[in-house]
């Protein structure tokens, strides 16, 4: 029996026909969560903030919270838990409650004790809880300290002898580059399906925005995570969570068969305060039922690693994002090999028109033990008519169809510009704060010409541009020799004044014959201090 009721499961949870045991009205869980199958693990990462104050970690309402919401939200039972920003006393209380609302078993097999502070200075509030009725300590886990804070780990089994799990629950203190690199190597030769989870502090994206777009530049510790050490990041893979800022993440050498975000939390962000003083009696009942941290818990269901796995990210578009008059979205094709050879493949993608990609065609060269990928740019005119559309992928002889919706509205932004340093985007320079400012890229250096284009909504009769620099005392970037073009369409740009100005902090204005545009251009071809460009507010009349 038990073997039938396990295949049954892995046929359910891979085909997404799964459903989890409906929450009864007092929030405990109605039914036992079934094990994952012979050959999987599901692994469930969070930070759940509950470590550094004393009051918080007495305070137990949010881990029960917690308990119930994985059993509501988890498509089986799952097998280990990467912590982070838990105590000892904590995890140890969360395994008690995990075991009430699941039906399964838990322990915290790796955790620290009632202070997250150690006496030599360094930091430990990393936990890692596994489920004993599917999991065994294949070997003896415990702490390896990075950049003064301990990371957990464990090397875990299959209790039925089908999977090796080597367990990171990761927090890095500082950059999260070396750590990454670091807890990556110290497990390089385990075998089975590795796995680095936790909040690792910082997004996928170099420069934090809202919109984290595909072809955005990664994270270096993304980058070679997903690329020379061959991990998969669960979330921006399966889990549909490609354009989510986030900082918590499984990242894996293995096969991601389904992944989530528990994107849907409630709304209880007001239930902070309260929480975070050990006084959650105190919050509405709303926050007392639901609150378990402002930071969504994610999971992931793991495979042991195929030869070679390919991938097309996200699994659909949307063309509801526009640029200089274009819409634009991104779909990412990836190949790991797990082979002990290396290997290429060809990579072809087919837009119907009005739709094109960039490029058509590329190459994927993939060394043994690697990952490489290519970020295919899928666009559209600005007025192409809402619908629906396929574009096609193929990677090697795999072909995949991707869904794209052109949606009713685009949403364009105020600036754009040709480069920015992180925290000092095009749009501090259009919004009407004289105490903030644009800065082109210089980290690496981005030679001149550089250029910010003001998005005017409509077509206006415009006849000057006003130019602020930077008014915090420093005049590096300051334009001295300048450029200005009007456009229409965001396409073709006209060339309507040139000149120069003088090195200091005053306002600025370039003067032209009244003309039409909807997009207007600022260029610079010489400037204060080097070869980048800033500017504190752009305007136009």
């Amino acid at each position: 029996m038990r073997r039938t009721y396990h295949a049954a499961a892995a046929v359910a949870i891979c085909s997404g026909l799964f459903t989890t045991p409906a929450a009864s009205a007092a929030g405990s869980v109605s039914a036992r969560l079934p094990a994952t199958p012979a050959g999987q693990v599901l692994v469930v990462q969070a930070n759940l903030q509950d470590s550094v104050r004393q009051a918080d970690a007495r305070d137990t309402r949010d881990l029960d919270n917690f308990a119930r919401r994985l059993a509501e939200k988890a498509p089986a039972a799952p097998d280990a838990l990467l912590l982070t920003e838990v105590l000892g006393p904590g995890a140890r209380h969360l395994a008690h409650a995990l075991s009430r609302a699941t039906g399964q078993r838990y322990r915290a097999e790796v955790a620290g004790e009632r202070s997250a502070f150690l006496p030599d200075g360094a930091v430990r509030q990393n936990a890692i809880i596994l489920n004993t009725r599917t999991m065994t300590a294949a070997a003896r886990g415990g702490f390896e300290r990075v950049q003064d804070e301990d990371q957990a780990y464990v090397v875990a089994a299959r209790r039925d002898g089908t999977l090796r799990v080597p367990l990171v629950a990761a927090h890095p203190g500082g950059d999260p580059a070396p750590a990454a690199a670091w807890l990556a190597d110290r497990f390089a030769r385990e075998d089975g399906v590795t796995v680095l989870g936790g909040d690792f502090r910082a997004g996928r994206c170099a420069v934090p925005a809202q919109d984290q777009t595909i072809g955005c530049e990664p994270q270096a510790f993304w980058a070679d995570l997903t690329g020379p050490r061959a991990y998969t990041d669960a979330y921006f893979e399966r889990g549909d969570a490609q354009a989510r800022p986030h900082s918590g993440y499984v990242f894996a050498r293995g096969d991601v068969l389904k992944a989530a975000i528990d994107t849907d939390m409630p709304d209880v962000s007001d239930c902070k305060a309260a929480f975070d003083a050990g006084r959650s009696h105190a919050a509405d009942r709303d926050c007392r039922d639901a609150y378990y941290a402002d930071e969504p818990f994610g999971w992931a269901l793991l495979g042991a690693a195929r030869d070679e796995q390919q991938s097309v990210i996200p699994a659909k578009l949307a063309l509801d994002h526009c640029e200089l008059a274009v819409r634009t979205t991104g779909v990412m094709a990836r190949v790991v090999n797990n082979s002990g050879a290396p290997l290429s493949r060809p990579v072809r993608v087919t837009a119907p028109e009005p739709l094109t990609a960039a490029p058509e065609q590329a190459t994927l060269d993939v060394p043994a033990g690697q990952a490489a990928n290519v970020v295919v740019t899928v666009t559209a005119p600005r007025d192409t008519e809402p619908g629906e559309h396929r574009v096609t992928v193929t990677i090697g002889s795999t072909e995949q169809e991707i869904p794209v919706t052109v949606t009713e509205e685009c949403v364009e932004p105020k600036a754009y510009a040709s480069s920015f340093h992180a925290g000092f985007g095009p749009e501090l320079a259009v919004d009407d704060d004289i105490a903030t400012h644009w800065h082109s890229e210089y980290q690496p250096p981005h030679p001149l010409p550089q250029s910010i284009t003001l998005n005017l909504g409509d077509t206006k009769r415009i006849s000057a541009v006003d130019y602020q620099p930077r008014f915090d005392g420093n005049l590096n970037g300051t334009i001295l020799d300048y450029k200005v073009y009007l456009s229409t369409d965001g396409q073709t740009f006209t060339e309507v004044a040139d000149g120069s100005w003088a090195a200091d902090a005053r306002l600025k204005t370039a003067s032209f014959e009244a003309a039409d545009a909807r997009y207007v251009r600022l260029e610079g071809t010489r400037a204060s201090g080097g070869p980048y460009l800033s500017a504190a507010e752009v305007s136009v009349r």
